[in-house]
């Protein structure tokens, strides 16, 4: 849950060095439901994560290496989060905005949230080889903007798209 997004040529993050193993929510799905059908696993604990754990600036990198251009990058520090946060629970009404950035004491945490996989790869008769990593993720995701936007070039008279 790293606070990162991608809006109009302009990344955004933070400047926490906290680590995640980001995982593709279709493997959680199909892990989980390999898990519920496998009557062995019953009252056993498992904790899912991708592959490799990432820093929000490790991810921009490879979102600009896959895009093949740089970004103009927009770092906020945590401290501006957590302010934002303590400012937001004043209020009743900017409650959920108050709720929604928890994710700062995430980042603060100095935690790597990631986990060997192994066991559980074990117990679900799964192969770490049939899990999406981060990377391949994002090059299929690409890969899709990429070709919309060639039809959109093609069907559109727009002259500000450049390949």
């Amino acid at each position: 849950m790293q606070y990162l997004y991608w809006k109009r040529n302009l990344f955004g993050g933070t400047d926490a060095p906290t680590r995640i193993a980001y995982m593709d929510t279709q493997d959680i799905a199909r892990l989980t439901f390999i898990a519920l059908r496998n009557e062995n696993i019953n009252g056993k604990l498992l904790t899912f994560a991708g592959l490799r754990a990432w820093t929000t600036q490790e991810v921009i990198a490879l979102c600009e290496r896959l895009a093949g251009q740089d970004e103009n990058v927009t770092t906020v520090p945590v401290s501006v989060l957590r302010l934002t946060r303590q400012l937001t629970r004043l209020f009743e009404w900017t409650s959920d905005v108050a709720d929604r950035s928890f994710f700062e004491k995430v980042l603060t945490s100095d935690t790597v949230f990631s986990v060997p996989m192994n066991e559980t790869y074990n117990l679900l008769g799964v192969d770490a080889k049939d899990i999406v990593s981060l990377e391949k993720y994002l090059q299929k995701y690409f890969a899709n903007i990429l070709n919309k936007l060639k039809d959109l070039k093609a069907k559109s008279k727009q002259t500000d798209i450049f390949f």
